[in-house]
């Protein structure tokens, strides 16, 4: 750069030089008296051509000076040269979970998200991350890897998508992922509130497949597991996106157990309680009742029973029935 800055003001001064040589000879000419010979001037053309090539050293010159420095810029700018790839030290400095087994297939899926997260920020080799994530099984996962190597041709190196594939096979089965799908499905708000019955529903929704590929679609599945009573009251409610619905379907819970809390409080005091008293002295004066009635059906049965042994009825006997 120092060298280009150097060479711009050597041609600068050779221009300026010319053109001060180009005056000197033109002053000279004036104040000669004709004392002698004048030396022949520059002729118009002359001067011309050389201004011009001054001109073109001076049009290179800046030329080269705006190149050297849009260099300089350039240099400045640069992407850094990529990061060298990661080794295991590096992956193991990431706190990557360990897998062990899986009671529940999300739970799987959820060790092989977190692994992959790890890699996104490390310049992990495509061939490396089998191995590092292997590295990272325990028990029966463990168990499971050195099985399936076993089965694979000598010298054969997986893919992280291979990896993956071969491990959902195992701990995901299509089966179980069937059954997920199916209760999935069959969720039902029930008992629960609409913050209980959402997390439920964002857990298994995992399963669900096609049936919630879309924002419509999820919204669509959690509708119809609300209770009858919000599904009502959301009927022409429109939602941007699932996280609307969910929080409509809370306002519109909350809403209603506040009608009911307050239509409650503004009863009248005791008409409840009224009620099952009521119904108690009336059960009580049928009870009654049905004693005296029976009490005097057996005195009934009683004086027939003393007619047909043939003894004689007393006077005061007839006065007292």
């Amino acid at each position: 750069m120092h060298i280009l800055y150097l060479h711009g003001l050597v041609l600068l001064a050779k221009w300026l030089t010319r053109g001060m040589v180009i005056l000197q000879m033109g002053d000279n000419h004036d104040n000669e008296n004709h004392e002698a010979l004048p030396q022949q001037p520059p002729s118009l053309a002359q001067a011309v051509a050389a201004l011009i090539a001054d001109r073109n050293e001076q049009t290179e010159l800046i030329r080269q000076l705006v190149q050297a420095q849009a260099n300089v810029g350039r240099g400045r700018h640069a992407p850094p040269p990529p990061p060298a790839e990661t080794d295991y030290v590096g992956f193991l400095a990431t706190q990557p979970p360990l897998f062990h087994k899986a009671d529940d297939p999300l739970e799987a899926d959820a060790w092989i998200r977190t692994i992959e997260d790890k890699f996104s920020i490390l310049n992990c080799a495509e061939m490396d991350k089998p191995a590092f994530a292997a590295q990272q099984l325990r028990g029966p996962a463990k168990i499971w890897w050195v099985n399936h190597k076993a089965l694979l041709p000598a010298g054969t190196r997986l893919t992280w998508d291979e990896f993956v594939a071969a491990f959902k096979a195992h701990h995901i089965p299509t089966s179980l992922m069937r059954r997920k799908m199916a209760e999935f499905l069959a969720l039902k708000q029930g008992t629960n509130t609409v913050l209980q019955y959402a997390q439920t529903f964002n857990q298994l929704s995992q399963y669900g497949g096609f049936h919630v590929d879309t924002d419509e679609k999820k919204q669509d599945c959690f509708r119809r597991g609300l209770s009858t009573k919000l599904q009502d009251k959301l009927a022409l409610t429109t939602c941007n996106n699932f996280t609307n619905l969910v929080n409509k379907a809370i306002t519109q819970e909350d809403a209603t157990l506040a009608h009911k809390a307050d239509k409650k409080r503004k009863a009248p005091a005791g008409s409840s309680s009224n009620a099952p008293q009521s119904t108690g002295w009336f059960r009580q004066g049928i009870s009654r009742l049905q004693t005296v009635l029976h009490s005097r059906a057996v005195g009934s049965l009683d004086h027939h029973s003393n007619n047909s042994s043939g003894h004689p009825v007393s006077r005061h006997s007839h006065r007292g029935l």
